[in-house]
């Protein structure tokens, strides 16, 4: 049988000279190829590059737990910051809503004007927010408007028939003497300046003069804006302060409308 011809394009055709199948020239020769056909076997074969068989690629010989780099799922440090971002907003809308529900209950209370006994400062129906009075910062002043708790027996009565509590002012603290004389107000003998608080139409008196009283510790002496309306000191005499409920600070609602005005 006659050998192969040199050029049948196997890439294993020939191998290097002096592998030990192929013996160098001049040795015996073992695979019964002689003469020139053996020399044409000594030639030095060169592997050609092969294309890669697509049908082996299953039998990858990565492990089967590898993830190439470029699948690899990068975090977002945006992505990172908003979850801690969303968690404190949460906490915040938390607390303030606690905050919303516990407040009125220990620190201001919310209340509505019973009739026009504080007019022209404060109309019936206003609603006003009241800090209560064991918060106060400091002692009752002259001047302040103040929620009380009337007495038991209340002698006289408010436009619309309330019988609760009463939105009143401070113009006299213990200590001090106050009385009247015609339309005037004393207190300790000198004119009482109210900063234009009472209802001008009725006078600082109204139709209720003031008879003279002098405060003994703890004790105020509160009248109403509008002096026509007598139920206050006048009639049911000094409160104590442990009859304060609170100190009225602002006006936030009026005729079913938002209406803000710092007391």
């Amino acid at each position: 049988m006659s050998p192969p011809p040199p050029g049948n394009g196997d890439p294993l055709a020939g191998m290097v000279a002096g592998h030990p199948d192929h013996p160098a020239a001049g040795g015996t020769a073992t695979s019964g190829v002689h003469g020139p056909s053996a020399a044409a076997h000594r030639v030095t074969g060169v592997r050609l590059p092969q294309e890669p068989d697509y049908r082996l690629r299953s039998l990858s010989a990565e492990p089967a737990d590898h993830v190439p780099a470029a699948a690899t799922r990068t975090d977002n440090p945006r992505r990172r910051r908003r979850g801690p971002l969303l968690a404190r907003v949460a906490v915040l809308l938390a607390v303030a809503a606690v905050a919303a529900l516990l407040l009125p209950a220990f620190v201001i209370q919310p209340f509505a004007v019973p009739g026009n006994g504080m007019a022209p400062a404060l109309l019936a129906g206003d609603r006003m927010l009241v800090v209560k009075s064991g918060l106060l910062a400091g002692p009752v002043r002259g001047g302040q408007i103040v929620v009380v708790r009337p007495p038991r027996f209340l002698p006289c009565t408010v436009a619309g028939g309330h019988s609760g509590d009463l939105v009143l002012r401070v113009v006299a603290v213990p200590g001090q003497t106050i009385s009247s004389i015609g339309q005037t107000i004393f207190v300790d003998g000198r004119p009482l300046r109210e900063r234009g608080w009472y209802d001008p139409r009725f006078g600082q008196v109204g139709s209720t003069p003031i008879r003279s009283t002098a405060l003994a510790r703890g004790h105020y002496f509160v009248l109403a804006d509008n002096r026509l309306d007598a139920c206050d000191s006048r009639v049911f005499g000094p409160i104590t302060k442990s009859s304060i409920v609170g100190e009225g600070v602002a006006i936030v609602a009026r005729h079913g409308h938002v209406f803000l005005r710092r007391l």
